[in-house]
């Protein structure tokens, strides 16, 4: 009897559960249906205006987020063709702009005029456009005029420099950070949060004025690389000059005997090869000389607070670029070889002195493709900071290492003796390894134990008392 109630009362125990259970998934469902979170507090709306390709990937964005969308359309039965996410609701202008007080402009800017004005005073109207590459360039910005059509809302400037393809894909590539812009402070705040719900980073870069900054960033060109692209190639073509003097020109001019053509043959691809692999090295040293100098600055000042030249600080934000570069001219260096040795044929075996700088050659490449890799964001993303510093500091030192032995061992036997042409051009491992020694040089002072530990002192914050920040 007593086993016969157990299992009765177990019963019920279960039944009562897959009740509530029942009920819990029916609430949720209803939930969902009118527009509400599982908690069942409303979702929240946010107003889109237009149906184009901006709207469609930030309405994508804001129902995987949670939040609902309300797009308003002049044409709404044609805008719900184009989007057919059953979360998204499509509306008339007036009525979507019944719902929020977020509004989102996702409309082109010469359309700007003929927005409600009556219907969008005191809500917070976000820009999301961008000026057309062919339009006249204006001093002042799309968000600006945006204001002046509608001067009782609060205009923000946001959203402008994401991708509307890498949003509808959910893959966006690169930095996640969003730009924003407004006089209205509160604007600013509740935009801002916005940006944070859908999984991005909000800048707040001031006034609407700043928006003519913001607009000019997705026609940017490579503004990082302009530099070390200008520095990599008068490198590459001041050692192709050299090369060309020394093993063309000079040869001649010194023989009493006609013009030996022969030795132009070669021009294009050993002297490629050779001017690759030079300024490439220069290339990895200039990578590592910024940061020992600004060591030797903050020594000689005894803190890190104090502010570098302008030109040591524009060089230390230019080595990852230097580095890619050196990397790229290192592999064209490496390539080009192959071809050579190819093309000359390999009649006798190779000395222990060339194994061993092809094999310094290979392992050099790959440590210089591990350190470009590293540098990656995504794949920086799930380094700690001690595994990123140990690779490019320890990894770093390793290629300049490495690359000091591979020229040693390629030219030795022209390192020490007399090579000069025209009497004042050397052999260029005389001016490769020189330059490599004369940067771990530089280093070894900073490597003594009391100079390295006052340096970490320093740069963990400690200081002497009377250093400057303005020195």
């Amino acid at each position: 009897m007593e086993m016969e109630m157990a299992e009765t009362l177990s019963t019920a125990s279960d039944s009562e559960e897959m009740n509530k259970l029942l009920a819990a998934a029916l609430d949720e469902e209803d939930a969902r249906m009118e527009g509400r979170g599982a908690n069942g507090a409303m979702a929240e709306k946010v107003v889109i205006l237009g149906s184009g390709d901006m709207a469609l990937a930030l309405a994508t964005v804001m129902v995987h987020a949670g939040l609902q969308p309300v797009v308003g359309s002049r044409c709404p039965d044609s805008a719900r063709q184009r989007l057919k996410i059953a979360a998204i609701t499509v509306t008339t202008l007036k009525e979507a702009l019944e719902q929020g007080e977020v509004v989102l402009v996702a409309i082109p800017a010469e359309h700007h005029d003929s927005l409600p004005r009556h219907l969008l005073a005191g809500k917070i109207v976000v820009d999301v456009s961008n000026r057309s590459p062919d339009s006249p360039r204006r001093p002042e910005s799309v968000a600006e005029r945006l204001q002046e059509c509608l001067p009782e809302s609060h205009v923000v400037k946001a959203f402008n420099t994401l991708s509307a393809f890498a949003l509808q894909q959910g893959d966006v590539r690169g930095s996640k950070e969003v730009p924003i812009c407004s006089n209205s402070s509160r604007g600013r705040e509740r935009v801002s949060a916005l940006v944070k719900v859908l999984g991005f980073t909000p800048i707040d870069r001031g006034v609407l004025e700043n928006a003519r900054d913001i607009e000019n960033i997705p026609f940017r060109f490579f503004p990082e690389w302009r530099t070390p692209c200008i520095v990599a190639a008068v490198l590459f073509w001041a050692f192709f000059l050299f090369l060309f003097f020394r093993r063309q020109i000079c040869p001649n001019i010194q023989n009493e005997e006609p013009w030996d053509w022969n030795r132009f043959i070669k021009l294009p691809l050993n002297n490629g090869m050779l001017a690759f692999a030079l300024s490439g090295t220069v290339l990895l040293l200039m990578c590592y000389v910024p940061g020992m100098i600004a060591a030797y600055i903050q020594l000689s000042r005894g803190t890190k607070y104090s502010t570098f030249p302008s030109w040591l600080d524009r060089w230390l934000k230019a080595r990852k670029q230097m580095g890619l570069l050196a990397l790229l001219t290192g592999s064209l260096h490496a390539f080009m070889s192959i071809f050579t040795l190819m093309a000359t044929g390999m009649k006798q075996p190779l000395q222990w002195t060339q194994n061993l700088y092809l094999a310094l050659g290979a392992v050099l490449t790959a440590v210089l493709a591990i350190l470009g890799v590293a540098t990656i964001p995504s794949v920086a993303a799930t380094l700690t900071w001690r595994e990123f510093d140990f690779l490019q500091r320890y990894l770093g030192w390793l290629s300049v290492v490495l690359v000091t032995l591979h020229a040693l061992f390629k030219g030795n036997v022209f390192l020490l003796k007399n090579r000069f042409v025209c009497y004042v051009i050397p052999h260029e491992t005389q001016v490769i390894v020189t330059l490599c020694i004369l940067v771990i040089l530089m280093k070894l002072p900073l490597l003594i134990p009391c100079i390295h530990s006052r340096l970490m002192k320093i740069r963990r914050g400690y200081g002497r008392k009377s250093a400057s920040v303005y020195a």
